[in-house]
């Protein structure tokens, strides 16, 4: 559940929702687009599970704390930071192994993955960790699937992607408190 719901704030801004939404339209495959897209985020996220879950065993709950503390502040700095989207120039028409290939290298160490790793790491429990990130990253897409990337631009979005960021920021510094055995 905490991976649901970290990865949906984290993902608050449409990033790969607006991304998705623009490539879905400028191909003819969508369908198979869709499911490279999906594909590519759960082998991502299947590989950043398995780490965490290995690292579970490797490092002590406080550094484990200290992980997640810095995947949700990176998370929330992510949110605020302006992007300016690019074209990727080949992926209109790339044949579809090539475009999962190029899905697969973008996504990687993605602030989602990067989160799933860490609270997989807590826990020990990755495939729950990265259940909850595909489940949190879907519901975070479908706004901008639905409506298209303009919805990003409204002053609605604006302030949901800040609330975002207030509550993964928030929660990393409380995460690292606790880790330091500041707060109970």
């Amino acid at each position: 559940m905490l991976a649901l719901v970290a990865v949906l704030l984290a993902n608050a801004d449409g990033r790969s929702g607006i991304a998705l939404s623009r490539l879905i339209s400028a191909r003819r495959d969508r369908r198979v687009t869709v499911a490279i897209a999906f594909g590519a985020f759960i082998v991502n996220a299947v590989i950043a599970a398995v780490a965490g879950a290995i690292a579970n065993g490797m490092i002590g709950q406080g550094v484990a704390a200290l992980l997640v503390a810095l995947a949700l502040l990176s998370a929330a700095t992510a949110l605020l930071w302006r992007v300016t989207f690019l074209s990727d120039v080949g992926a209109d028409d790339a044949p579809p192994v090539l475009l999962a290939g190029r899905m697969l290298a973008a996504q990687f160490g993605d602030r989602s993955h990067f989160l799933i790793g860490a609270l997989a790491a807590t826990s020990g429990a990755g495939q729950w960790a990265a259940a909850g990130g595909l489940v949190g990253w879907t519901l975070a897409m479908l706004p901008f699937l639905a409506f298209g990337p303009a919805l990003a631009e409204r002053r609605t979005a604006r302030i949901i992607r800040w609330s975002g960021a207030v509550i993964l920021a928030l929660w990393g510094i409380r995460t690292a408190l606790g880790a330091f055995g500041l707060i109970g």
